[in-house]
C-alpha cells in the first residue's frame, strides 16, 4: 500500500513522497511537482517525480479513483449505528525488551454475526497496515478484507480486525507512542517484526476471550498491500497460531531500485482484456510522447512547443528540476496501481486514456499527451500553485518513509534503459540517501543492510512454509516483487488478469472485471482446501 506515491497524479502538484494519505517529505522532496487524483494516501498513487528526489509510493493509495469509488459508496454507514465499535487490548510496547514495560491499547472490531461460541468454525484475522484508517465497516463493508467478509456466512468464522501499530494512530489514545516531537525515536518501534509481535499477542487475548481451541478453531489471516505482506508472514512465521494465509497483492521481496514498478505501469497499458482496454500502439505511443518531450527540452523550438500545448513559460522548461517534475513520471495521470475499468471520469483510467492516445485525429503524440492532461485537469482540479504539498496528518510521522529506509526500500525508479514510458533519466536513486539521512539520519549502505536483513529474515519472494495464498493483479505494479512462481507445492499464487492493485478485497460490484469475481471464487475454494488439510510445515530437504 504504503509499502512506499500519483500526477502522476499529480501533474504540478506536488505529491508527497509517496506513501500513505501523504507522508511528509524532506526537504529534498519539496521540489516534486505531481498533479493529485482524487485524494491521497497510501498515496499518491501513480505520481510524477522530481529528477533529484526519490518517490516511494505507498501501496494502498486510499488516493486512488477505485477505492474513493468504494469508499463513496459505503460512506454514510459508519454513523448509523450497524458498525462495530473500535475494542481494546493492552499491547507492549517493545516485544524484544523484557525490560520495556511500556503498554498502549490497541485497536481491535469484532463481527460475531455468524459465530456459535463453541464451534469448530474458523477465525478470521484482518490485518491492518497504511491503508485507510481502520473503522467497524472493516469487518462488514471496506476496501480492507471484504473478501473474508463475503465468505462469513458459509464458513460461520469469527471476523476480527486488528489496527496497526502505527497506521493506527490517527487515534492517539491508541499509539504506541505519546507524541512525535522527536520522529526518530517515536519510530523506533514501528517495524513488521513489532507488528507480527502484536498479531500473536492478540491471537494469546482472542483465544482466551472467546475460548478459542487451537485444534478446533483454525487461524486465517487477510491483508492486502503492506497488510497483505505482514498476513503472509503472520502464517510463515507463527505456524503454530495461524492455519493459513491469504496475502494479496504482498509485495515481500524487499528493493532499494525498484524498476518493476515502473516497468509494469508501462507493459499494463498493453493489457486489453477484462475491460482494461489497452494496447501494444497505446503504450508505444505513450513512451514515444515522454521521449519526444524529452528531446524537447533540449531545443529552443521545442521548449516553445511544449510553453504552448503545456502551459509555463519556454525559458521554464531550461531547468532540469522543471524537466523531472514535469514528465519524469509522466506528464499526465496514468494509473495502474489503482486502475478502475468502472471510472467515469475523463481519461481516469487505461482503456479511457488509450482512447485519447491512439487518437489520430489530435496530433501526434505530444499532442495527444496535452489533450489527456487537460481532460484529466478538468476533474482533477488545475495545477495548484508550484511545489504545493500534502501535508502529514496533524501530529503524525512519516511512517511509510521510515519503513522504506529501516525495512523495505522500494523506490520506484525510471531509469535509463528500463521499459519505463516516461521521460527516462529523472527518477533515480541519487537522492535515496539524502532523504533517509535527512529525514532520519540513516545512509544509503544501511538502507542496504536493512533491505537486504528483511528478504533473509522472511525469505523474499521464495517463502518457505505452506498454505499461503498469493493472489496478485495484472496490472498492480506491486506485483513485480510478489510471489509469482510457486517455490513450493505448498505455497499457491494467483495472477489475475487486468486487475489492479488487490481489487478483489473490496466490496463486491456489479461492474467488477470478471477476472476479479472469478479471482474470488478461487481465493475461497482456496482457503476452504487449506481449512480441510493439515497445513504442516513442509519438510526441508537436505
Amino acid at each position: 500500500a504504503n509499502p512506499a506515491s500519483r500526477y502522476s497524479r499529480c501533474v504540478d502538484f506536488s505529491c508527497t513522497i509517496q506513501h500513505r494519505l501523504s507522508h511528509k517529505q524532506g526537504t529534498m522532496l519539496q521540489t516534486l511537482s505531481i498533479t493529485a487524483i482524487v485524494v491521497g494516501w497510501l498515496f499518491c498513487a501513480e505520481p510524477v517525480f522530481s529528477a533529484k528526489a526519490t518517490f516511494r509510493r505507498s501501496m494502498l493509495n486510499h488516493d486512488d479513483a477505485m477505492v474513493q469509488t468504494a469508499l463513496a459508496q459505503l460512506k454514510g454507514k459508519e454513523t448509523s449505528g450497524s458498525y462495530p465499535k473500535p475494542q481494546y487490548l493492552v499491547q507492549k510496547q517493545d516485544h524484544f525488551d523484557g525490560s520495556n514495560n511500556n503498554t498502549w491499547n490497541q485497536a481491535f472490531y469484532v463481527n460475531d454475526t455468524f459465530w456459535t461460541p463453541g464451534s469448530d468454525a474458523p477465525i478470521f484475522v484482518c490485518v491492518g497496515g497504511e491503508g485507510p484508517p481502520l473503522d467497524g465497516s472493516v469487518v462488514v463493508n471496506s476496501v480492507h478484507c471484504n473478501n473474508a467478509v463475503e465468505f462469513l456466512p458459509k464458513t460461520k468464522a469469527l471476523m476480527l480486525a486488528l489496527e496497526h501499530r502505527y497506521y493506527g494512530c490517527h487515534n492517539m489514545s491508541a499509539c504506541p507512542v505519546d507524541s512525535f516531537a522527536n520522529q526518530v525515536q517515536a519510530l523506533k518501534f514501528l517495524s513488521s517484526r513489532q507488528a507480527l509481535g502484536d498479531l500473536a499477542e492478540f491471537h494469546a487475548y482472542a483465544s482466551k476471550r472467546w475460548g478459542l481451541s487451537p485444534s478446533r478453531n483454525k487461524w486465517v489471516s487477510w491483508g492486502g498491500s503492506y497488510p497483505g505482506m505482514l498476513a503472509g508472514w503472520f502464517r510463515l512465521k507463527f505456524p503454530n497460531l495461524v492455519h493459513a494465509s491469504v496475502a494479496s497483492s504482498a509485495p515481500v521481496q524487499a528493493q532499494l531500485d525498484m524498476e518493476g514498478y515502473n516497468n509494469v505501469v508501462a507493459e499494463a497499458y498493453a493489457v486489453s482484456d477484462n475491460n482494461v482496454g489497452g494496447s501494444a500502439a497505446c503504450r508505444a505511443n505513450i513512451a514515444d510522447g515522454h521521449a519526444t518531450i524529452k528531446s524537447m527540452f533540449g531545443q529552443a523550438s521545442g521548449r516553445a512547443r511544449l510553453a504552448s500545448l503545456f502551459g509555463n513559460t519556454a525559458s521554464w522548461y531550461e531547468n532540469p528540476d522543471n524537466q523531472g517534475n514535469f514528465a519524469g513520471n509522466g506528464v499526465a495521470y496514468f494509473p495502474a496501481q489503482g486502475n478502475d475499468p468502472s471510472c467515469t471520469q475523463a481519461g481516469c483510467n487505461i482503456k479511457m486514456i488509450c482512447q485519447v492516445m491512439v487518437d489520430t485525429s489530435i496530433g501526434d503524440n505530444v499532442q495527444r499527451l496535452a489533450k489527456l492532461r487537460s481532460r484529466q485537469a478538468e476533474w482533477m482540479g488545475a495545477p495548484k500553485g508550484k511545489h504545493a504539498k500534502e501535508a502529514v496528518r496533524d501530529g503524525e510521522a512519516d511512517y511509510w518513509g521510515w519503513q522504506t529506509c529501516t525495512e523495505f526500500g522500494f523506490y520506484q525508479t525510471c531509469e535509463v534503459g528500463t521499459e519505463c514510458f516516461y521521460a527516462q533519466g529523472y527518477v533515480t536513486l541519487e537522492s535515496m540517501d539524502e532523504f533517509c539521512m535527512a529525514e532520519f539520519g540513516i545512509s544509503q549502505s544501511e538502507i542496504a543492510q536493512n533491505i537486504n536483513y528483511t528478504n533473509v529474515y522472511y525469505g523474499g519472494n521464495k517463502p518457505a512454509g505452506s498454505c499461503v495464498l498469493y493472489p496478485n493483479g495484472e496490472v498492480d505494479p506491486w506485483h513485480s516483487l510478489s510471489v509469482l512462481k510457486q517455490p513450493s507445492p505448498s505455497i499457491e499464487v494467483l495472477m489475475v488478469p487486468g486487475a489492479s492493485h488487490h481489487a478483489w478485497t473490496h466490496p463486491s460490484m456489479s461492474s467488477d472485471q470478471p477476472s476479479v469475481v472469478a479471482a474470488r471464487g478461487t481465493i475461497q475454494s482456496t482457503v476452504e482446501k487449506f481449512l480441510a488439510q493439515p497445513c504442516e510445515q513442509p519438510d526441508v530437504s537436505p
